[in-house]
């Protein structure tokens, strides 16, 4: 068993309430595996989260990716401006 940490941005963290969670999870795997776990602990992000980029560092990451565990992935929703 492993740990992820999601960080919460723009009105992701409204919907979760804070801004992080760790999940546990049993890795290695993908992003997509990853945020489905992350839907069952906070199913209120499930609108947003289709949407949201996510990022580890400064390298933004395809739901296909594999994770070791230990990440700390940035979940960062559409932005709009004029």
């Amino acid at each position: 068993m492993s740990t992820l940490t999601f960080e919460f941005h723009g009105r992701l963290l409204r919907s979760a309430g804070s801004a992080e969670r760790s999940i546990t999870v049993s890795a290695p795997l993908s992003l997509a595996e990853a945020l489905a776990a992350l839907l069952r602990e906070l199913p209120q992000l499930e609108p947003e989260l289709a949407r949201c980029a996510c990022a580890l560092g400064d390298r933004l990451l395809l739901r296909r990716e594999q994770l070791a565990g230990g990440e700390r992935i940035a979940l960062l929703p559409p932005v709009a401006g004029g």
